[in-house]
């Protein structure tokens, strides 16, 4: 798994290692935290942050490399949206105990892509589709866990239902698209 940690898409030099570091980690930390404040419809709060997010994910496994690296953006914007406390205002408390799954769905997410785009070259569809169901299949047993041990309000419970589902999907499924278009962008301009 190391060994697979420390594979990237494209080798880079140093310099730019450290900068798509910095702005993954941008997207994965502050996105959460700060941006969920100025994003005027409330409605579409989770989905924007969340697509972010998923594409910071998404570009850790293609273009940085490391372990420590990895799990450390796998687990900021978990962490990220709880210190905001905006995205699920109230119901903070109950997503707190959502960590764990959380952060094990965003590890997983970015190992299959790393396994499955960048190491085996298996084609990015096929690799988004399989990291994807991973991913929200991870979150949602940890919601069905959370749910079957704790007393939660009917309210809180349909909200975090969403939430961690069909949510999680839409938002995985929207960063997935959207590295697509960066990855086809980027092959463009390459063969230029």
């Amino acid at each position: 798994m190391i060994k697979i940690l420390n594979e990237q898409l494209v080798n880079t030099k140093k310099v730019t290692n450290i900068i798509t570091t910095i702005l993954i980690v941008i997207g994965a930390f502050v996105v959460p935290t700060f941006l969920a404040k100025i994003i005027p419809l409330r409605k579409y709060q989770q989905i924007i942050v969340g697509t972010i997010v998923n594409m910071s994910l998404i570009l850790t496994a293609l273009y940085t490399k490391g372990t420590i690296k990895t799990i450390a953006i796998a687990t900021l914007p978990s962490v990220s949206t709880i210190l905001g406390g905006l995205l699920f205002g109230g119901m903070t408390l109950y997503s707190k105990t959502m960590i764990p799954a959380i952060w094990i769905g965003n590890f997983a997410f970015i190992l299959l892509y790393k396994t499955l785009y960048v190491n085996r070259k298996i084609q990015y569809p096929i690799s988004a589709v399989i990291a994807i169901f991973v991913k929200v299949a991870i979150i949602y047993l940890g919601f069905t866990i959370m749910v079957n041990t704790m007393t939660v309000p009917d309210m809180v419970k349909q909200t975090l239902n969403t939430s961690m589902g069909i949510t999680q999907l839409i938002t995985a499924t929207s960063g997935s698209l959207s590295v697509a278009i960066i990855i086809a962008f980027a092959k463009l301009k390459a063969d230029k």
